[in-house]
Formats: C-alpha cells, sequence, structure tokens
C-alpha cells in the first residue's frame, strides 16, 4: 500500500510543480555530469590520439641495447602494432664531401601513428608518402642536400654501405622537439642496418619499440611490462610524458577541461542540495496530517524514501539520455569543424552520472527527510512547529563528505579534491561573515533612503540569518559562473597570446659566426622575421661546489673520480648547449638575484626548476668542461622560463666576458609564412652548413589544442550557466512561503502594490549586488591560484569582472526574485489569506 501512496504523491506533486525544481536540478546534475564527462573523454582521448603522431606510435619503448624478442612476442599476442625505429649517429659521404647525420633505421609499418611526407626536390611542395624506403634507398633532409652538394638520384655512403638518394625527407612524425639536434636525417630500411657495420659492442644507439593499438590491450601490457624495465637502460614513454610543448599543452587543457567540469559537478550538486531542502520543506504538513489520521514513522518514512526514490530514478533516466543526446550534438559540431573523429567512450561516464545523481538525491535529502518524518502532528494546529534541529551537523557533514566524494570521484586526485573543497570551505565561512556584515551595514544605509528601499532594508535585517545563507549561494553560482567565464577568455586568452599568429615556425641552428652578420642582411632584405641570434657552445657540468655531479655518460670517469659516489651529486648527464648574452632574453623572468651588474666577472643564470633539481641557489658555485677546459662560476640569478614560447630557451646563461673566448655557432628562429615556404632554397643557398628545423607541424597541432579546448570550455559554460541559474531559482523558491506571510500583513496594513514590488525588487537586488562583489572577490583570488599554481601563467587583475560581477548579480536575481514574487504582488489580501488558509 505504501507503495501505492508514494507513486501517487510523486504524480499529484509533478502535476503540481512541486517537484519541478528537485527533479531539474537532479536531471541536470546527471545531465551535466555525463555529457561532460563523455565529451571530455572523447576530446581528451582525440587529442592524445592525434598528439600520438608526433611519436609516430601510441607508446614507445626506448633502449640501448637490444629488445627481448619475448616482449615482442607477447605484444602481438595482445594484439599490438608494432614497429623498429634505431637511431644513430654517424658520417655520410658523397661528392667528396662529409657530414654528421642521424641515422634512423625503420621497419615495415612505420609510422604507426601519422605519416611521412617527402619532395620530389629540396624545399619543394611536399606529399603524404606511404611505405618507407626499398632496399638500397635513403631518403635524405633537405639540409643535407646543401651540405653535400646532392642531387636525387645520387649516391651516399654511410658505413660499409651505398645507398641511392630516392627522396627528399620533409617530414618525419617522431622527428622531435630539440632545436639543439642540428644533424640532418637520413632514413633506410631496418633491413640495411647490419650491412652498415655501424652497430658495434660499446656504440651509442638507441632501439625504440613503437607500439600501437587499443588502449585497453596498451594498459594491460605497459602493467605487464614496467616491472621488467631497467630505469638505467629502459624508458617507456606516450605523448603527455617529457617536457615538450604539446606535451606541456596537452597536460594544460586536461586541467583546463577538469578543473571547468568540476565546476559544473558543484553547482548541479548544490542545485539537488537547495531544492531537496526546499521539497522537504513544503511536505511538513502533509507529514503532520499522515501523523494524526494514524500513520505510523515507519510508514511514513517508506512513503517518502519510495517518493524520492522514484522520482530519482525517473530523473536520473532522463538525464542519463539528455546527456548522452547533448554530448552526441557537440562532439558532431567538434568533429565537423575540425575534420576529425573522435574515438567513442567507455562506460565509466554513465556509472559516474548515474552515481553522482544517486549519491546527490540520497545525501542532500537525508537530514531534510529526518526533519521531515520527526515533524509533531500537532503543526495542523501550529504551522510554527518543525522537526528536530539538534542533528544539523550530520546535515553539514553528509553535505561536505557529499561534495568532497564526488569531486574526488569526478576527478581521482585527491590533492585537487581536497584543494578544492578546502578552499571551497574557507570561502563559504568567509561569504557567510562577510554577507552578514554587508546586511547590517545596509540597514543603517537604508534608514536614510525611500520607504521602498527602508522596506527592503528591513526586509534583509530581518532574515538575516535565511539571507545569509542565501546570500553564499548566490555567491556560489556567480563566483563559479565567473570562474568559468574567466577561464573561456581571460585564461584561455593568456595561453593563446603564448602561441601569437606570427610565432617562429622554423628554428636556425649551426650557423657559422662570420655568417651571422651577412644571414641578419638577408633576412632584412627579404622581410623575414628573425628573433636575436644565440651563440652555442657545447659544454658538460662536471661539478657543484667543487663535489662532483653524477654523469651517466662518462661511467669511467665516475668510478675513478675521487669522491665516492654516495657523495656525488645529481648532475644532467649529457652535453648542455650553454650561451652568454648581455641583456635578459624574452620571455625571461628574473626571480632571485640579479642580471649581471658586472659584466667583466664570469657568472651565471640558471632556471628555476633546474635551479629546484639541483637544489642549488644564489651563490652557488657550478664547474663547467669546454672542449678540457674547466672554469668555475657562481650563480648570480635564477630566472623563470616560458618554455611554452617556441623561441630559443637555455638552462644556463652566462655574461659575455666567460664564454665569448670559446668559437661558437649560432641559433635563432624566426616566422616565414606557409606561402612563403618556396623561398627557403633561394634564402640559404650560400649557407650549405646551416641547418633548419620546421615547426609547423608542431604549432599547427598546439593551435587545434588551444581551439579544441575553446570549443570544451564554451559547453562547459552552458552546461554551468544553466546550473547556477537552477540554484538561485531554487534559492528563490525557498523564501516564496515567508514572503507570502509579509505580503498578507503589509497588503492588510494597506500597502499598495507598487510599494511591496519595489521594495522586493530592491531586496533581491542588494542581495544580488552584494553577492556578486563578493563573488568577484572569491573569484579573483581563486584565479590568482590557478594562473600562478595550475596553469603556469603570470598572475593579473581581471578588472571587467569587478563590474560584471556586482551588475550581472544585481540584474540576475533582482530579475529573478521580481519575476518569482510577481504572482504574489498581484493577488489581493482576500487571494493571499486563503492560499495560507
Amino acid at each position: 500500500m505504501w507503495a501505492r501512496i508514494s507513486w501517487r504523491l510523486l504524480k499529484q506533486e509533478l502535476r503540481r510543480g512541486e517537484l519541478t525544481i528537485m527533479a531539474a536540478a537532479i536531471v541536470l546534475s546527471v545531465t551535466a555530469v555525463l555529457s561532460l564527462a563523455l565529451f571530455t573523454e572523447r576530446l581528451q582521448s582525440g587529442l592524445t590520439a592525434r598528439s600520438a603522431e608526433f611519436l609516430a606510435a601510441d607508446r614507445v619503448l626506448s633502449s640501448r641495447r637490444a629488445v627481448d624478442e619475448s616482449w615482442l612476442e607477447r605484444a602481438r599476442d595482445e594484439g599490438l602494432q608494432l614497429a623498429n625505429r634505431v637511431v644513430f649517429n654517424s658520417m655520410a659521404f658523397a661528392n667528396d664531401e662529409l657530414a654528421l647525420v642521424d641515422v634512423k633505421a625503420v621497419s615495415e609499418g612505420y609510422p604507426l601513428r601519422g605519416e611521412l611526407r617527402t619532395a620530389e626536390q629540396p624545399y619543394a611542395p611536399e606529399q603524404v608518402t606511404q611505405g618507407i624506403p626499398e632496399a638500397g634507398e635513403a631518403w635524405v633532409a633537405s639540409a643535407l642536400f646543401q651540405e653535400l652538394a646532392l642531387e636525387v638520384g645520387d649516391t651516399i655512403e654511410v658505413g660499409d654501405s651505398q645507398f641511392r638518394v630516392s627522396k627528399v625527407l620533409t617530414y618525419e612524425p617522431d622527428v622531435g622537439f630539440s632545436v639543439f639536434t642540428d644533424s640532418p636525417n637520413v632514413l633506410i630500411n631496418y633491413s640495411e642496418l647490419e650491412a652498415t657495420g655501424l652497430i658495434q659492442p660499446g656504440s651509442r644507439v638507441r632501439y625504440n619499440i613503437l607500439y600501437a593499438g587499443p588502449g585497453e590491450a596498451l594498459t594491460e601490457y605497459e602493467e605487464w611490462l614496467k616491472p621488467q624495465l631497467n630505469d638505467d637502460t629502459h624508458n617507456w614513454r606516450s605523448i603527455e610524458d617529457g617536457d615538450s610543448p604539446l606535451a606541456r599543452s596537452l597536460r594544460r587543457a586536461e586541467r583546463f577541461m577538469l578543473l571547468a567540469s568540476l565546476l559544473g559537478v558543484v553547482l548541479a550538486a548544490t542545485a539537488v542540495a537547495v531544492a531537496a531542502q526546499r521539497y522537504c520543506q513544503r511536505n511538513y504538513d502533509v507529514v503532520a496530517i499522515f501523523k494524526t489520521l494514524g500513520a505510523q514513522r515507519q510508514q511514513i518514512q517508506r512513503v517518502f524514501i519510495m517518493h524520492l526514490l522514484l522520482l530519482t530514478l525517473l530523473s536520473i533516466a532522463t538525464g542519463l539520455l539528455l546527456g548522452w543526446l547533448l554530448q552526441g550534438l557537440v562532439v558532431d559540431l567538434v568533429a565537423s569543424y575540425f575534420d576529425v573523429n573522435l574515438p567513442p567512450a567507455g562506460s565509466r561516464g554513465y556509472l559516474l552520472a548515474a552515481g553522482t545523481g544517486l549519491v546527490s538525491a540520497v545525501m542532500f535529502t537525508l537530514y531534510p527527510l529526518l526533519r521531515l518524518i520527526e515533524i509533531p502532528p500537532l503543526r495542523v494546529l501550529n504551522r510554527q512547529m518543525t522537526g528536530s534541529g539538534s542533528g544539523r551537523w550530520l546535515h553539514w557533514l553528509a553535505s561536505g563528505g557529499t561534495i568532497y566524494f564526488l569531486l574526488w570521484l569526478y576527478s581521482q586526485q585527491w590533492l585537487l579534491s581536497t584543494a578544492l573543497f578546502a578552499g571551497g570551505a574557507l570561502a563559504a565561512l568567509i561569504l557567510l561573515l562577510v554577507g552578514r556584515l554587508f546586511i547590517r551595514a545596509s540597514r543603517q544605509a537604508g534608514m536614510q533612503a525611500g520607504s521602498a528601499w527602508r522596506l527592503a532594508m528591513a526586509g534583509l535585517q530581518r532574515r538575516a540569518q535565511a539571507n545569509s545563507v542565501q546570500m553564499l549561494s548566490f555567491s556560489t553560482a556567480i563566483m563559479l559562473l565567473l570562474l568559468v567565464l574567466a577561464l573561456r577568455h581571460e585564461l584561455l586568452a593568456d595561453w593563446q597570446e603564448q602561441l601569437p599568429e606570427d610565432a617562429p615556425n622554423y628554428f636556425l641552428v649551426n650557423v657559422a659566426q662570420s655568417d651571422v652578420e651577412q644571414l641578419q642582411q638577408r633576412f632584412e632584405e627579404r622581410n623575414v622575421e628573425a628573433n636575436d641570434m644565440y651563440p652555442i657552445v657545447p659544454g658538460r657540468m662536471i661539478a657543484v661546489n667543487d663535489m662532483p655531479v653524477l654523469d651517466e655518460v662518462s661511467k669511467e670517469e665516475q668510478e675513478s673520480a675521487e669522491a665516492p659516489q654516495s657523495e656525488q651529486r645529481e648532475g644532467f648527464g649529457r652535453e648542455l648547449s650553454l650561451t652568454w648574452r648581455d641583456e635578459l632574453p624574452p620571455n625571461n623572468t628574473v626571480v632571485a638575484g640579479e642580471w649581471w651588474q658586472d659584466n667583466a666577472k664570469p657568472q651565471v643564470s640558471i632556471e628555476s626548476e633546474v635551479a629546484e633539481r639541483l637544489r642549488v641557489g644564489i651563490g652557488d658555485e657550478l664547474t663547467f668542461n669546454i672542449g678540457g677546459e674547466v672554469f668555475t662560476v657562481p650563480i648570480t640569478s635564477v630566472r623563470e622560463v616560458n618554455w611554452g614560447s617556441l623561441q630559443p630557451n637555455f638552462y644556463m646563461i652566462f655574461n659575455t666576458a666567460t664564454l665569448s673566448d670559446f668559437p661558437a655557432t649560432y641559433i635563432s628562429s624566426f616566422n616565414l609564412p606557409q606561402e612563403r615556404k618556396d623561398e627557403l632554397y633561394q634564402l640559404f643557398r650560400p649557407f650549405p652548413q646551416v641547418s633548419l628545423i620546421d615547426l609547423d607541424a608542431i604549432i599547427d597541432q598546439l593551435r587545434e589544442v588551444i581551439e579544441q579546448v575553446s570549443i570544451a570550455i564554451l559547453f562547459v559554460l552552458i552546461l554551468v550557466i544553466i546550473a547556477g541559474i537552477l540554484v538561485l531559482l531554487a534559492q528563490v523558491q525557498a523564501s516564496m512561503e515567508e514572503r507570502e506571510k509579509e505580503l498578507v500583513i503589509l497588503r492588510t496594513l494597506g500597502a499598495p502594490a507598487k510599494l511591496l514590488s519595489r521594495s522586493v525588487t530592491y531586496e533581491f537586488v542588494i542581495l544580488g549586488a552584494i553577492s556578486g562583489f563578493i563573488a568577484t572577490l572569491a573569484m579573483e583570488l581563486s584565479l590568482w591560484i590557478l594562473q600562478t599554481q595550475v596553469f603556469e601563467l603570470a598572475a593579473s587583475v581581471h578588472w571587467r569582472f569587478w563590474l560584471i560581477g556586482p551588475l550581472a548579480g544585481a540584474l540576475i536575481v533582482g530579475t529573478m526574485g521580481r519575476v518569482a514574487c510577481a504572482r504574489l504582488i498581484r493577488r489581493n489580501t482576500a487571494q493571499l489569506i486563503r492560499r495560507l488558509a
């Protein structure tokens, strides 16, 4: 019987509209979570898949020696695609000339992701190429044609083998991001590797196994393989590993989408909590009547639990359907706009969305439901009687625990969840305190205003406690809306500004000192935008404060060093590209110490992250070895470097007096539009030793990441706006019953409808303006943390939001309050009394 009563009660209240807000809140929470989860998962998978082209695979195992064949058999058994890639340095000979090259031997199937592009002549238009070089053939980078005076069809000698140059190699997806690797590439067939005779015991060579396949198979294989890897020999990586510009952009994109999605989840959960509180309050009289008719506590409990369960299940089903449709529409738009196919999402999003709706409905209604069941029968005579409020701590515990659980469930990052939750709790306390102070101050100001203002101020003061909670909800909703707007416009704009349209798309390396002036002159004559020339000297850091550093390349030296290994410090394990400069480079900021004051004294400036890793700072001394000459310099400044600027950046920068006597080559970057690419051959024809590194593919991928994240944030913004409006509506509706009573009294005392209308509007406008101001303050604090700690951007004040916040709060809350109360104000006294009877 109690199940039938629950169903009848649900249908009746759905017809009356009593459950509209709560049902809409659950539907919205499920819709938001599902659509965001599916969309972000598919978009992230699509970005990762597209970005995997820069590895030529989904995963790469790099090793110093040949990989165990049983590992490869295991991968094939699990359905993974494999390809071999062996990379090493060698000398290439042709036309009585020789040059240092990077030889890359690849097997059939290479590349597993991305594509090779070749041309018929150096710097000529390129086209996508299927397959790899045939046996006896080599594909050669354009720069080598200049160095060795090659023509297509010529023969080059590499080791014991000779190869016919059949094509110009213009693009390899896994060419890498290091601008200091200036040797041109020679691509040969893997089957020709042994015949070259270049791979000998002790040879410096990297064996790479490329993997591609379904995500689940890769994950399973990765879990099996990793425990068997030796950190000194093997390196297992994906595109998200490392510190390349693309890897950093992918990590930042993930943070953008995760943070924006979390804001939507919190708002949707808040709407459920407010609506549940309102729903239970509306049913106090129903419970009191049930009890007067003899209903037992357990019977009433069953009726309302079943009632809420039916409502929750219907809302979850509706939300899942809407969320699936919504993300499908957005995915289709993104796919058509970018001409990409986003991979399907897994089942996690559906489970997460259904769990969010169920957990929110259960946990946020726990305390209101307990109070509802405890309503005494005497309420039918005295409507001021409510359930006991002794368990309010349970309400805060359940609500706070639910929000924290949802944050963790969605992000799977306890540190981020804890930071957001703790920051939100602290902000809530501050908002409550500041809100009460504003309300108290507003009353004093209002006493000097007209009657409508005085009436509004009196209402604010009379409902100070309720208004403080209401203001907290308003401020939270407005703050999250402003935060997502800032994510969409401010932070995204800051990110885009780091990659402007005129960003360098070519790096210029191996420029001789005698050619610097002539090359700069050619740039000016041909109107090419080039950055400064930086001198480059290869050197090795060998000690910190006279303590030798570990160096994986010089094992013998390490073993024979005077200091025991336990006393040695971490080093770089490779040669560094060292430079010198009088002025602080662009995109560099001194964060400790001072830039050169006395340029005559040897000194060095170090990048901040390297300084932290090496545990050094101002005053510490570093010892370097350049071509057998050893010298020691003190650190006089620490710099923050914007590594995403696609301009030459360095770990170590010396003053001129320290390195100017060493022979150096020069490096620079410049921008040349795609339509002028055919000018490159003539531009650099007089400089055969100069090497060019084309960054167009990297830049295009970075811009695509930014554009797709921009669309994702816009999608999240729309959902968060809907959730915010729902929270505001729920809070406005929560005060309607008390306002009805006030209006009855005021209308009975002769207050005109016009006065009441103004006073209600003024009250909500004041609430909204104060909430908007507090929300803007909280948003600025949040943005400062996000800019400096999460997105690695420079902090800035967003002045426009100090105007937008209060105005938007006053307009939105004032309008919603005015519309919600309009039907009450239009009723006459008799109608209001009958409604409350």
